[in-house]
Parts: C-alpha cells; sequence; structure tokens
C-alpha cells in the first residue's frame, strides 16, 4: 500500500510538472468516491486521536480547569446581581451601574471565556450587544441595561449548579433555584423591549424597531441557552431534572406557564401601565415565592438528604 500511495504521488507530481504519467483508465465520481472512502486512512486515523501521555492527569487538569472557570463566572454574575441590586434600591446610579457592568463583569466573564476556551457565538453576539448598546444608544434609554442584566441572577445559580452537580442534593437546590427566577425574567426582559418598541413604534418613532430587534435577539439567545442547560442537566442528572423536564414541556406545566406570564405581566404594567412597583415589598414577595417553591430542596439541604431519597430509603428499609 505504501509503494502504491508513493507511485501515485510520484504520477501526480510529474503531471503537476507537465510531464506525461503513466495511462490510467478513467473512472466516474461514483467510483472515485468509493476509491477515496475506501482508501488508507491510518495516517488520519492517528492525527484525529492526539496522544496523551497521562490521561488520568489530563482528565484531573480537564475538571479542575472547568472548576476554575465556574468560580470566575459566579464571582462575575455575583457582581451583576449584587450591581442590579444596588441600582434597582437607589444604592447605585446609572453611570456607576454601567462603569462596573462593563469594566468590571464583562472583562471578567470575557477574559475567563477566552483563557478557559469557553468562547462561543451567543457569548459573542451577547458581549457585542452589551457594548454597542452602552456606546451608541441614547442615554434616555440606558435603564434598560438593568432590566437585560437581571439575567445573571440565574445564572448564578446554574454555575452552582454545575460545579456542584456532583452533590445530588445541592444539585436540585441550585437547579430549582435557576428555574424558578431564570423563567420570569426571561420573560420580563424580552417583553419590555418588545412592549417599548410597540409603544415607540405607535409613536412614529424610529427607535421602536431597535428595541423590537433587540428583544428579538435577546428572546434568541435566551432560547439557545434554555435549550443548552435543558440538554445537559438532563444528559448529566436525569434523576433531578424535574424542573428541567417540566420547562421543556411548559405548554404541558401549568407552574411555567405562570412563571413566563407573570414576568411579561411585569413588564406590561411598567410600560403600558406606568405603575410605580414598591420596591422593597416586590423584592420580599419574589424571595417568598422562590423559597416556597423550593422548600423540598431547602429541607433536603438542612437534613443533609435529599427528600425523595429519603422516601426511597425508608421504602428499602421497610
Amino acid at each position: 500500500k505504501r509503494e502504491r500511495e508513493r507511485k501515485r504521488e510520484r504520477d501526480f507530481s510529474l503531471e503537476e510538472e507537465g510531464c506525461p504519467g503513466p495511462p490510467r483508465t478513467p473512472i466516474n465520481s461514483k467510483a472515485k468516491l468509493a476509491l477515496t472512502m475506501n482508501s488508507e486512512t491510518s495516517y488520519a486515523k492517528k492525527a484525529e486521536k492526539p496522544f496523551i501521555r497521562f490521561p488520568d492527569k489530563f482528565e484531573a487538569a480537564k475538571k479542575v480547569n472547568s472548576k476554575n472557570f465556574r468560580r470566575l463566572i459566579i464571582l462575575a454574575n455575583f457582581i451583576s446581581t449584587v450591581n442590579c441590586l444596588g441600582y434597582f434600591f437607589g444604592y447605585v446610579d446609572q453611570i456607576n451601574f454601567w462603569r462596573i457592568e462593563m469594566f468590571a463583569v464583562q472583562s471578567c466573564k470575557m477574559l475567563a471565556e477566552v483563557v478557559y476556551n469557553k468562547f462561543g457565538l451567543d457569548l459573542f453576539v451577547h458581549h457585542t450587544c452589551m457594548f454597542l448598546f452602552y456606546f451608541l444608544v441614547p442615554e434616555t434609554f440606558l435603564w434598560l441595561g438593568p432590566q437585560g442584566n437581571m439575567i445573571h441572577i440565574p445564572f448564578t445559580f446554574q454555575n452552582l449548579y454545575f460545579l456542584c452537580r456532583h452533590d445530588t442534593t445541592r444539585a436540585k437546590l441550585f437547579s430549582g433555584l435557576f428555574w424558578t427566577i431564570w423563567l420570569p425574567i426571561v420573560a420580563y426582559r424580552n417583553s419590555i423591549a418588545f412592549f417599548l418598541g410597540a409603544k415607540y413604534i405607535l409613536a412614529e418613532q424610529a427607535f421602536g424597531r431597535v428595541l423590537i430587534g433587540l428583544g428579538a435577539l435577546g428572546a434568541t439567545l435566551d432560547v439557545f441557552w434554555t435549550r443548552e442547560f435543558l440538554d445537559a442537566q438532563i444528559s448529566i442528572h436525569p434523576e433531578e431534572s424535574d424542573w428541567a423536564r417540566s420547562a421543556a414541556k411548559f405548554y404541558l406545566s401549568p407552574l411555567c406557564l405562570i412563571l413566563l406570564g407573570g414576568g411579561s405581566y411585569m413588564a406590561h404594567l411598567i410600560v403600558w401601565k406606568d405603575v410605580s412597583v414598591p420596591r422593597l415589598q416586590f423584592f420580599l414577595t419574589v424571595v417568598a415565592l422562590v423559597l416556597g417553591l423550593n422548600w423540598r430542596n431547602l429541607v433536603g439541604i438542612s437534613r443533609g438528604t435529599s427528600p425523595r431519597n429519603t422516601k426511597r430509603t425508608a421504602r428499602v428499609s421497610s
């Protein structure tokens, strides 16, 4: 086979130099495709799988890098969460909010994603839109930034889930907290862009179309991230993915529809009704609702076991 390959390479090199090679029988495209598919590919196969001298150490280092990446993203999302809450309660003004968000949160996240090779097309679109929104949008619309960055609150619990996914009890808690907060915030931040864009279009202002486009782009990213987390959670931990399965089939889940509808209704009140929501009462109500929906997981954390696991062990022992 090697001699045949050398002879074939020699014939092709002669033809490229203008020297006629040995006569060959013409073959059609299907036969050529069959020859290429059945040809010797030992060198290609060797190149597909790189040689790893110490696979155990390589896997251990890979896990350490993944945990370090999650810790950095949790830190960035926590800073963004505190920044959003400080803005909503009046402790951070709009200019300082954007400074913290741009130069602390976004820079930290981009650095971690590039260093740990997690930078994809979705994150590129997300960061690019953030920078373009900050530098190109008029100052009167910069208040929309904190509304969209509220998404970093559930992302904190998502990364905590990935960091503690080997602990079933904590993984269930962080998964429940993520889905409970993720669904209304996703509905709220996209609905407020759509409603405000429609309001400006009815007022014959051209910037309304830009808001509609931003809302459509944000909704696309949110759907992509939702599907990505669903696939990862169900494939990694099928036993604690009840929230994920109910979110995947939210047309059959009244609770998911209520959470999505609650976020859209809040955006409707703010844009169309100009309702000033009492911040402290609303914050305490949301916290109580989230804890109430996840009380079983909180009980499991306090006891050190999961409620479902205790039921199963009780049945087995009985």
